[in-house]
């Protein structure tokens, strides 16, 4: 093997390698273009293999591996694997420590993110980008909303309905004023259009996946929080355990233990934003005090992991039971045996 490590930017990437008995040797840099990259894989050696660290741009690069048939040679570390010192920090740096990580990987694996596959890819784009225009699409309401209190208006009815806004033209308010709400309505009305676009074309994307279907069968889990589970989640044999797959969502406490100090804070907010956003959601109600829905959130949260570790207790089901952490109430709701619908959720192979 033959470590190449690569620092990626917008701009130019620096690249370094270590031939066979040599010492670190810097590439000339290239452009961050497809056909630059296309053209210095097939300068480098058969037996070369290729790092980058975990960005935007990585991402891209990522992706033009795996078209030129790189895929298993190359590794998408995360930042946290490269001993960069803040006082001496330069991509030049940074390419050299981390093509000597890569050349002792055997001994000291790096750490790697995973690089989802093109179906996986797509759908979580489809994805997130539904829940950013749900974002934008509430983020314009609120700031109706705040028009109107600036203009000291008390509305009895919705002001988005056709009704809301004749009552709006007819308030005395200063053209500036009318122009800002025409505005707003007028953006509001393309959001919503979009939205529903954008939720149409996921849904006919996650048809593709079984998966989806069988999360779906959850109660409390609609078509919209199941895509993005699983979207955010992917293949779940990536995954050693339950428990990294609960510390991958980021919902589970923090902790401190040092000598005699020993802490649990609140979550860790670690892994994907979207994922966490979709099991708060789908624990909500619980939160809310409403009984008929607190199994719905144990499920939402621990169904998945259970079926992480299918076969290993001969049930499908878990070892221990789990305790599902609100972010909401910043509580935690005691574990419980699942039920057998859940034990059949376990008994499928998702992977």
């Amino acid at each position: 093997m033959i470590p190449v490590a690569s620092d990626v930017h917008t701009g130019r990437c620096w690249m370094a390698m270590i031939p066979p008995g040599e010492d670190v040797k810097m590439l000339e840099p290239i452009e961050c273009t497809r056909e630059a990259w296309r053209q210095r894989l097939a300068e480098l050696p058969p037996e070369a293999e290729i790092a980058r660290e975990v960005s935007t741009s990585g991402y891209f690069v990522m992706s033009v591996l795996e078209e030129a048939g790189w895929r298993e040679r190359a590794h998408w570390v995360h930042t946290a694997g490269i001993d960069s010192l803040r006082k001496q920090k330069s991509d030049r740096l940074d390419t050299r420590r981390l093509v000597k990580k890569l050349a002792v990987h055997d001994v000291d694996p790096l750490p790697e993110a995973w690089f989802p596959p093109p179906p996986i890819r797509e759908l979580r784009l489809l994805a997130r980008q539904r829940c950013g225009l749900a974002r934008l699409r509430a983020q314009t309401k609120n700031r109706v909303n705040r028009l109107l209190e600036m203009h000291g208006l008390r509305p009895q009815r919705c002001v988005f309905t056709a009704k809301g806004r004749a009552w709006i033209q007819q308030q005395a308010l200063s053209a500036g004023a009318q122009l800002c709400f025409a505005r707003m309505f007028r953006l509001y009305d393309f959001l919503t259009a979009e939205r529903e676009t954008s939720e149409a074309e996921l849904t006919a994307a996650a048809a593709a996946f079984p998966q989806v279907a069988l999360l779906m069968t959850i109660p409390g889990l609609g078509h919209m929080l199941a895509a993005v589970i699983w979207s955010e989640m992917g293949d779940l044999a990536r995954f050693d355990s339950a428990d990294a797959l609960l510390n991958y969502t980021g919902l589970v406490p923090s902790s401190y233990d040092s000598g005699e100090v020993s802490m649990h804070g609140p979550i860790t907010r670690q892994g994907p934003v979207w994922l966490r956003w979709a099991l708060v959601t789908a624990a909500n109600p619980s939160a809310d005090g409403q009984q008929e829905s607190a199994g719905t959130a144990l499920l939402a949260f621990a169904a998945l992991p259970q079926v992480a570790q299918c076969g290993q207790d001969g049930r499908g089901g878990f070892r221990r039971p789990l305790r599902l952490w609100s972010f909401e109430t910043r509580s935690t709701f005691p574990g419980r045996t699942l039920g057998p619908e859940s034990r059949q959720v376990g008994t499928v192979n998702l992977r």
